[in-house]
């Protein structure tokens, strides 16, 4: 411990507390709580080992024009099924002995001592790591004022958005500047920058891979996924990555499938007896999108698929509840330094210890929307005493079985990924909670889904997405091959 607790250091946890407490409590209390923190200190022996050392350098303006990347690199340490295969990271999954910034000012100088297990796994698969991707300032995006250490651009054109919070993922996966990106999902944060930038990208089952190494904005509604150049890729990555972990007690349900096979079977197959659910829900917000969504599917069905109407029960509870439980947990895990309290999971004692410094040290650098995300969590947790936090998982669970009602009867859910187009730089996205509506209810349901490319409105990409059963992301996968096959979309330049 840094220094011994004085009466006075009690007075203010008690009165943080709403506890009132007289000095001569604190002075008892202070002394035992220098007795306990002697005993706390056996524990420095299970401090984790230094960072490795492995080579990075910065990005330039040249060399990564559309500012994909924040940090890169070039990391490989096995040969195994995605030998050959490069992967640019989200810079809020760890990298041994690489800067994680979580795209913050407040961890600028923060390196992580070992891999998350995303990372590890792609490793010993054989993939190459070159690089750490761009993102909004810890995942809350949406405009200019989040991407707090490099504005990056839209491939498609620079001047717009490319979709937040995995910004640089999407860049570099719709360029092909990688063949496989890292992301993370907790509204629509790989859909968007797939659907923005143009490229297939997926946001699986909850539970399905595991969180360890990664810095989370809400815990039951982040999901770390893909994006890549291609629905194989997707696939292949996939196989890779999903799976039990025992260090994330998340995944202890997970049910694992051959996804590339999935795709190669699907690759060329017939579309027969493919029934594809088209919520009413989730179409008018655009129509000008829709219009472009509904033609692919219409070509789907003039080759063998079925198109069926269906509803989504209990739809609209999805916006009250990510939003109670999104504000709730983030409030929460970043008053702990990022420490999931009532969760089993490893250790990561020099990621607490940089967030303690950064939010003491350089609290007043934080851009205005993650601290707005905070105080609301305050204000939440203060005024209704996480009453809603409770409801909203009352609410969670009709929503669930709303959207397994809708599936009951089809092989997959579709829509239009993001109902509107990029907008450009210091325009702002407008109604953000419109811009999540097809995106977001699935982070709150927990089922995956996947984006790809299916048109363009004014030059700009459109997406088209498809939703599937809680751990079938076999079908939505194969499902979006076999619109590939169809759609040849024209790849931007990272240039």
């Amino acid at each position: 411990m840094s220094q011994q607790p004085s009466p006075e250091d009690v007075q203010r946890y008690a009165a943080r507390a709403g506890i009132p407490v007289d000095e001569e409590t604190a002075t008892a209390f202070a002394e035992q709580f220098a007795q306990q923190d002697l005993l706390l200190e056996g524990l420095e022996a299970l401090a984790p080992p230094e960072p490795p050392e492995r080579d990075h350098w910065e990005p330039t303006e040249a060399d990564d024009p559309l500012a994909a990347f924040l940090t890169r690199c070039d990391v490989s340490e096995s040969s195994g099924p995605l030998d050959g295969m490069t992967v640019g990271v989200k810079d809020n999954l760890a990298v041994a002995g690489v800067p994680m910034t979580c795209g913050s000012p407040v961890l600028e100088s923060y390196v992580p001592e070992f891999d998350a297990t995303v990372v590890e796994r792609l490793l010993d698969a054989g993939a190459r790591i070159v690089g750490k991707t761009n993102m909004d300032e810890l995942a809350f995006g949406g405009e200019e004022a989040t991407m707090r250490l490099r504005l990056a651009g839209n491939p498609h054109d620079p001047d717009r958005h490319p979709g937040s919070s995995s910004a640089g993922s999407g860049i570099v996966a719709a360029t092909g500047e990688v063949d496989l990106a890292v992301g993370s999902d907790t509204g629509g944060s790989i859909r968007f920058p797939a659907a923005w930038s143009g490229a297939p990208g997926i946001k699986p089952t909850r539970g399905l891979v595991s969180h360890h190494g990664f810095v989370q904005y809400a815990k039951t509604l982040d999901n770390v996924g893909l994006l890549a150049p291609t629905v194989e890729n997707l696939a292949r990555g996939l196989d890779v990555i999903a799976g039990r972990d025992d260090r994330d007690e998340r995944t202890r349900g997970a049910e694992v499938d051959d996804y590339a096979a999935a795709v190669e079977a699907a690759a060329g197959g017939t579309l027969d007896g493919l029934t594809i659910g088209l919520p009413e829900e989730l179409f008018g917000n655009a129509p000008d999108l829709d219009e472009v969504t509904r033609d692919a599917l219409d070509r789907l069905e003039a080759d063998g698929a079925e198109l069926v109407e269906v509803s989504i029960p209990d739809y609209d509870l999805w916006l009250p509840a990510w939003l109670a439980l999104g504000m709730t947990e983030v409030g929460n895990y970043f008053r702990a330094n990022a420490t999931n309290h009532w969760l089993f999971s490893e250790p990561w004692p020099s990621l607490n210890e940089a967030l303690q410094a950064g939010f003491e040290e350089s609290g007043d650098e934080l851009g205005a929307t993650f601290v707005g995300a905070r105080l609301y969590a305050e204000h939440l947790s203060k005024a209704t005493g996480d009453r809603y936090y409770s409801l909203a998982h009352a609410a969670r669970q009709r929503l669930t079985a709303g959207v397994d009602d809708a599936l009951a009867d089809v092989d997959v859910l579709a829509s239009t990924t993001v109902p509107m187009l990029a907008p450009k730089w210091g325009e702002g996205v407008g109604d953000v909670f419109g811009a999540l509506a097809n995106t977001a209810p699935f982070n709150v349901s927990g089922h995956p889904a996947v984006s790809v490319p299916c048109g363009t409105v004014d030059d700009l990409p459109v997406g088209l997405q498809f939703v599937g059963e809680h751990f079938d992301e076999a079908t939505i996968l194969a499902t979006a091959t076999h619109w590939s096959d169809r759609y040849d979309w024209a790849q931007p330049s990272a240039e």
